[in-house]
């Protein structure tokens, strides 16, 4: 049974964040700690599997808590300021949420960070998509990019495509972690990234476009040294 740490001293969005956890997680034990003495001893009594921390809290701050945190334990930054992403990148997060959280926001952010609860569930490498008339297998880890063409997504492998109908905002909360939208009509896989350049990613042969509004998570999640 994963166990769920809240350390959010606004006792409303710590609420929400403990609702949206409880419909989205059953069986998981929900704690929370409404200041950072309180978040750290929680810590300090049993491990936990996801940890929602909020940087701005009386005692000891979220970003002092951020140095007594197991490293294997995923960080979920909640904030109430949206300019936050920004510096994202200087914190080694699995991601960031503004307040309030929306319950879409808080689904998208646990299908790519959140605790295993059983051995079915997580991103598989190995996943069949259909491509025409055809169901064609894919290993995830192998796609470097997938372009947006009108009603259709390719997944660019090296040598090869493979076209699907679907849409890219949908596709994107299916795919784990490492693929990252980069623009309105890419998501790039960080595995194959070679290089960031000021306006594109360098992708085998290929220069990936980057749009001002995906910069900065792009940045976040690079996981810079």
């Amino acid at each position: 049974m994963p166990r769920v740490l809240i350390a959010d001293d606004d006792p409303l969005s710590a609420d929400l964040l403990a609702a949206h956890a409880r419909k989205l997680m059953p069986g998981a034990e929900v704690v929370l700690a409404a200041d950072g003495t309180a978040a750290l001893a929680r810590l300090q009594e049993a491990p936990v599997d996801l940890l929602f921390l909020d940087l701005d809290m009386p005692g000891i701050s979220g970003r002092e808590l951020l140095e007594a945190t197991d490293p294997g334990c995923p960080v979920v930054i909640v904030t109430g300021d949206p300019g936050f992403a920004l510096d994202a990148f200087r914190f080694n997060v699995a991601d960031y949420l503004v307040k309030p959280v929306t319950f879409e926001r808080f689904a998208q952010m646990l299908r790519k960070v959140g605790p295993r609860t059983g051995p079915n569930q997580g991103p598989r490498d190995q996943v069949f998509i259909r491509a025409g008339q055809e169901i064609v297998q894919l290993r995830l880890s192998e796609v470097r990019f997938i372009r947006s063409d009108s009603n259709y997504v390719r997944f660019v492998l090296d040598g090869r495509e493979v076209s699907s109908l679907m849409n890219l905002k949908d596709l994107e909360q299916k795919l784990p972690v490492d693929f990252v939208r980069v623009h309105r009509s890419y998501i790039v896989n960080l595995a194959h990234v070679e290089k960031l350049d000021t306006m594109d990613v360098k992708v085998g042969r290929e220069l990936i476009p980057v749009s001002e509004t995906y910069r900065a998570e792009l940045i976040r999640r690079l996981h810079l040294l």
